[in-house]
């Protein structure tokens, strides 16, 4: 199938999904079933192929893909994601697509694959970004809530935001386990890029005793922190 399209309509989108049918890998599906435990339904389609088909449609009418996609499958939202994040549109439509977009996530899997291709958006615009996520956090909605959680983690965790990260990730309270896991993922990321600061946040950390703790499990199993880190880090766990 030839994915570089100057219009996409239903049937269009109708080929594509049994393209992906076609592709699927019934081993993966099952694999990939349990650990992503989303809503949707999993063809079994690996993430290269994804990557590669969504390149493919950004050059041709992606908003013209991005209109007509109704997507029923998790590698149909996963794609779509992808498609969004890393077309050349103006910032003002991105934010506009991805607004709609984050309403369709319903796991980690396709929240963290969204996050993570939108590179070109957030450096281009960081700081009218950052303020952006802000009501991402505040939001009723889970997913939503850890969209912005791990885009503080991919692009964020710099010398400028480090402070402001920290006071983000504090003021989230939310009992949603996939929130909390992020919450925790975010904090043991920033023992890796700045232990000292982290160190000296976590004196005067009010966070949730689960997150601490998790966060401490999964900075002490990281490869990039330093083994004397590790060793402190144990005996502050509560």
């Amino acid at each position: 199938m030839d994915y570089v399209k100057q219009k996409w309509t239903s049937k269009e989108q109708k080929e594509l999904r049994n393209a992906l049918q076609e592709m699927a890998e019934e081993q993966y599906r099952l694999f990939h079933q349990k650990i992503v435990k989303g809503e949707r339904q999993i063809i079994g389609v690996r993430m290269p192929t994804l990557k590669k088909i969504a390149k493919e449609i950004v050059k041709g009418n992606y908003m013209d893909f991005i209109k007509t996609s109704i997507p029923v499958y998790h590698e149909e939202v996963v794609l779509l994601g992808i498609v969004i994040g890393t077309s050349t549109m103006e910032y003002t439509d991105f934010l506009m697509e991805m607004n709609d977009f984050i309403k369709k996530i319903d796991s980690w899997a396709i929240c963290d694959t969204f996050c993570t291709n939108i590179k070109k958006q957030v450096q281009n615009n960081k700081q009218a970004f950052w303020n952006h996520i802000t009501l991402y956090l505040r939001s009723k909605n889970n997913w939503i809530i850890r969209v912005g959680l791990i885009i503080m983690l991919s692009y964020y965790l710099e010398e400028e935001y480090i402070e402001k990260v920290f006071k983000r990730c504090e003021t989230v309270k939310n009992e949603f386990y996939y929130v909390k896991m992020a919450q925790a993922w975010l904090i043991a990321t920033t023992w890796v890029k700045f232990p000292k600061k982290t160190e000296q946040y976590f004196k005067k950390s009010a966070l949730d005793k689960w997150i601490w703790n998790k966060a401490i499990q999964k900075a002490c199993e990281s490869t990039r922190v330093e083994e004397e880190y590790k060793i402190y880090l144990k005996t502050l766990k509560k």
